[in-house]
């Protein structure tokens, strides 16, 4: 039997904007600062959400999100309102918003105006801070524009109590921990992070029947069918497979975000690599008269596909290597039917991948007129 596996992100759970904010949403802000956030940057940060010229008392910039997070994370302290007006005087002296020093020694102090006697503040503008606050305000900015489009996932209910159950009845004992002194508790929800995804396999016999279009536009169907005897057995000589990795790619870090496919990634593909995306739009093109051709989402996704696999400075071969992944594991699949309805697709495809060198995807077309032509019929699955 020959392994089939599909491979999709979780789009079944919704996933959204973040619209609003809680105190456990500037994880990213804080990965995309290095893995920390000072007072000073926290207090900057709340302005920047406030986006106020006005002056604002301390306990403005104390009670926002960002830095009621930072209190529960980071402080020590009994009086938070003294910390932060320390943060935003420290070094420098008291005056005037026209006549003020703003030699302070600490970021807020650079970042902020007061009023006499410091007890209200006001952010600088970009054209009033010196060029190295202004560097580090317009770190910080960005670091809350990612934070603003962070992909949300609504976790999954198991019951509706409040509280985890216990996995057996007739106790009343509940705890908040899952595993504790060899016994189980169920908690009433449950989340599946982003970086998780859902990998379907499928032995596929006489009674395997492929999965639905709406399905495979969601998925990445990818077949094991190669059997290497010398990496299993030390037989024969070692298959000569070049890395399919390009090589700009090779030695950089291996990049945990989650992207999703957008609109922005059909038009980038379609802006950097035109001749490349024309072979896309071909393959729609000879689909679409038997009614087989892909939307919007097979378009954002094959092209989202081409940026992660080899980005927008890429060699044609590197480009044509990603197209001819995602034809064979994207497109190719719905692709079934007789030898009257599908003949001149599957040879105007073989002349298509011919042409532009998709090796993968035309031995897999190849075989597939095959068996149409010893059966009259045929389908992905062999």
């Amino acid at each position: 039997n020959k392994l089939y596996i599909s491979c999709f992100i979780l789009h079944q759970h919704q996933l959204t904007k973040n619209q609003k904010t809680t105190t456990s949403d500037f994880d990213s802000v804080r990965l995309s600062l290095g893995g920390n956030i000072t007072l000073s940057q926290a207090i900057i940060l709340s302005a920047i959400q406030m986006d106020s010229d006005e002056f604002k008392s301390v306990g403005h910039y104390r009670d926002t999100p960002i830095a009621q997070w930072w209190l529960s994370n980071h402080s020590k302290g009994n009086n938070p309102t003294a910390q932060f007006r320390t943060e935003l005087n420290q070094g420098r002296g008291n005056g005037t918003t026209n006549n003020l020093k703003a030699d302070g020694v600490r970021l807020a102090g650079k970042a902020f105006w007061a009023e006499t006697k410091g007890n209200s503040y006001k952010l600088k503008t970009e054209s009033e801070m010196d060029s190295n606050t202004l560097k580090e305000f317009n770190k910080l900015k960005s670091a809350l524009v990612i934070e603003k489009s962070v992909i949300k996932q609504e976790k999954i209910s198991l019951h509706d109590f409040s509280e985890p159950l216990k996995t057996f009845e007739n106790q009343n004992d509940y705890s908040d921990y899952l595993y504790r002194n060899n016994e189980y508790y169920v908690p009433s929800k449950i989340e599946i992070p982003l970086n998780v995804f859902v990998i379907g396999t499928v032995n596929v016999d006489e009674t395997t029947y492929m999965f639905s279009p709406k399905v495979l536009d969601r998925s990445n169907v990818i077949e094991f069918n190669e059997v290497d005897l010398f990496n299993a057995y030390g037989y024969g000589t070692q298959p000569n497979i070049s890395s399919k990795i390009p090589a700009n790619k090779v030695n950089e870090e291996f990049d945990m975000s989650i992207s999703l496919a957008t609109m922005e990634s059909t038009i980038t593909v379609k802006d950097t690599y035109p001749d490349k995306f024309d072979i896309i739009v071909d393959a729609f093109n000879y689909l679409k008269p038997l009614n087989k051709h892909f939307g919007y989402r097979v378009f954002n996704e094959i092209c989202s596909f081409i940026l992660n696999f080899c980005g927008t400075k890429a060699t044609d071969q590197e480009v044509i290597n990603a197209i001819d992944l995602q034809l064979l594991q994207k497109i190719m699949p719905k692709i079934n039917g007789t030898d009257d309805e599908i003949l001149d697709l599957i040879t105007n495809l073989i002349s298509l991948t011919d042409q532009h060198n998709l090796l993968r995807s035309k031995n897999k077309l190849e075989r597939m007129a095959n068996n149409l032509n010893m059966t009259g019929y045929t389908t992905f699955i062999e």
